[in-house]
Parts: structure tokens; sequence; C-alpha cells
């Protein structure tokens, strides 16, 4: 039910668009690339960085890169690589940086960056993305039996920040009817409503987030969750049973000296809401905001399919049955698909936004 956030940078770009303060320069510098006392990217100075590695050539495998340590790990759960450099952003909060001398992805390698800060990329040369980086939240059932869902992948530097961009929480269950359901989260577009609790007096479902100001690199805000179950909610579910909002998509940005290219795919789509719990009469999750993505180089090419697109919401559900989970954010221009309900009651969750459509639906 939420928005998107897709930022293409030129090379031309102005520094307080990205928030970042200049570091200090420095002895650690790259001694062997003295073409970085003309090279200018925005926001920060590249002779203060150090080279991780002359090239880094990711191939044939899965790898996860996490961004509170800086350290990218194989399928075999082998260091691959790390960095703990990172850069200060104007409000204080910081940029995980992987700086290397090329940076490629090839068509079979998936790499999921994941942990609580954004990731930048430099490369002193080129990068090329064949494969996938996948730097979205995903949700997943955790109770088969109660049918609860929660985010179990959370995309790199997501949820940070958020205030009004969040969410908000579904009222609680009356005494005789369901609670309301999450508001989507918002980021460059407004996230959608909840839906309206059941009973005599129905009770009010969250409101959706509000579109955000980019003053820094950070990735999209979560859905609220739905109001509190009541008294009519039977076992599984018990009175306090909620349906999670998810989480929001995270944050990336490449930077390259010479040239980028992508064929492949990025994402940072954020996650669907939950479905109501079973027998709960509660309302749905509200799904997360897409993320952020930057680009910046002499030469842009972007062919691949590139997405920050919004989780769909949560479907809602009587005391007997429950809703299904709204959808990821997906790698596509349509819309996740919002929960679906039983054939008793509730209401379905809203499309997640995505492209051309960046709020999200009630």
């Amino acid at each position: 039910m939420r928005s998107v956030w897709l930022l293409a940078l030129a090379a031309s770009g102005c520094r307080s668009l990205l928030g970042i303060d200049q570091p200090a320069r420095g002895d650690a510098g790259p001694d062997g690339f003295a073409v970085c006392t003309h090279w200018h990217p925005e926001g920060f100075d590249p002779c203060a960085l150090v080279i991780t590695a002359d090239s880094l050539t990711l191939d044939g495998q899965a790898y996860i890169y996490n961004s509170g340590d800086g350290a990218l790990t194989d399928a075999a759960h082998q260091t691959v690589i790390t960095s703990g450099q990172t850069v200060e952003q104007t409000d204080g909060t910081r940029v995980a940086v992987l700086s290397v001398g090329r940076f490629t992805v090839t068509p079979t390698a998936h790499v999921t960056v994941m942990g609580p800060r954004p990731l930048l990329v430099v490369s002193w040369s080129a990068i090329v993305v064949d494969g996938a980086l996948d730097a979205g939240s995903h949700l997943a059932v955790t109770d088969a039996p109660a049918h609860t869902a929660q985010t179990v992948q959370v995309g790199a530097g997501a949820n940070q920040g958020c205030t009004t961009e969040t969410g908000q929480d579904g009222v609680g269950a009356s005494a005789t009817g369901g609670s309301g359901g999450g508001g989507g989260g918002g980021f460059h577009g407004a996230g959608g409503p909840g839906g309206r609790g059941g009973g005599a007096s129905p009770v009010a479902g969250g409101p959706g987030g509000q579109p955000a100001a980019l003053t820094s690199i950070r990735g999209g805000c979560p859905g609220g969750a739905s109001g509190a179950a009541g008294a009519v909610a039977t076992l599984p579910a018990i009175q306090g049973s909620r349906a999670l909002g998810g989480s929001g998509g995270g944050a990336i940005r490449l930077v390259a000296l010479d040239s980028i290219e992508v064929r492949g795919a990025i994402s940072v789509n954020g996650a669907g809401g939950a479905g109501a719990p079973r027998n709960s009469a509660c309302g749905g999750g509200g799904g997360g905001a897409g993320g952020y993505l930057g680009f910046e180089a002499p030469l842009v090419a972007l062919a691949g399919t590139i997405t920050a697109n919004g989780g769909g919401g949560g479907g809602g559900a009587g005391a007997t049955g429950d809703g299904s989970d709204g959808g990821d954010g997906a790698a596509a221009s349509t819309g996740a698909p919002g929960g679906a309900v039983p054939a008793d009651c509730g209401l379905a969750g809203g499309t997640g936004g995505a492209t051309a459509t960046l709020d999200g639906a009630a």
C-alpha cells in the first residue's frame, strides 16, 4: 500500500540534495589513484576513502552484505571482503561505504544488502550489475497454525529517521467487533489508509504515512500494525493479537568514476503487511514504502529492472478465518497485491505503490 522512491543522479547534482558532509582529507586516501584529486562526486571526498580491493567480482552464488559491520559473505558463510568505512551525513546518520577499483555482479550472482545503514558503493572505474542486488524488505509467515507473519529481511538503512512517514496503527477492537487496519508507510508518495474495523460501532483504520522531503540517503518507512484484537477473538488468536506492518525498503547509492551499467535487477522494495491472524477479527497490517536508489557516473546505462516499489497491505478477517498477507514490492511496473479476505467478512488490503503510481491504495 505504499509509495515508490527512485532517484537517478546526474554527475552535476547538488550536494545539499544528498545531505552528506565531506569528510576531512586524510592520509588513508588511495595512493595509486592520483585521479581522485580531479574527481568530485556529490557529497564525499574520494581521496579520503580507502580502496578495499582493486577489483570485486561476485559470481555464481548468493551473497549477503551487512551494512552494520561492512562484511560481505558468500553462500558458505565465508567472508569475502570487509569494509568498515562510513560517511557521516548532515543529519548525523552514517552511510556504509564499499570502495573498490571495479565492482561487478555477474548474471549468476544474487546479493542481499541488509543492515542498519544505507550502502554507498564507490568504484574507481566501472560498476557492472548483470545479476541481482536486493536491498528490499520481505515478509514471511512465522507461525503457520496461527497465521502470523512479520518482516524477516530488512533492507539496508530501512525504517530510519521515519516520523510522519510511518503508517499509523489501526484502532483497537470494540467490545463487539474487530480492529482497524494499519496505514501504509510513506516516502516519496503517501501510504494508503487502513480499513476500518467491523461491529456495531466500527473503529478507524490507521492513517497512511506522508511523503518525505529527501535530505539524506535513507530507506523507506514502515506500515502500521492493525489495532489489537478484542473480546471476540478466539484461539489461536488472543485478546491483543495484531497484524504487523511491513518494513520499508532499503537504500543503495552507486557511484563510479567512469561508468555504471545495469542489465540485471536492483531492488529496494518494501515488505507487505501481514494479514489478520487466525480468528482474531483484526484488520491487516500496512505495507512498507519502497526505498532509495541513486546512480552517479559520467555514463549511466540502465537497461535492467530497477524498482523501489511499496508492499501491499494485509487483508482483514472476522472471528473465524484469517486474512491473506500483502505481497512484497515486486520487480515490476505493477503494484504489489493487497491481501485477500475470507468469505465471512473483512476488507482486502490495498495495492502497493509502483512506478508512476506513487501513492498506496486504501
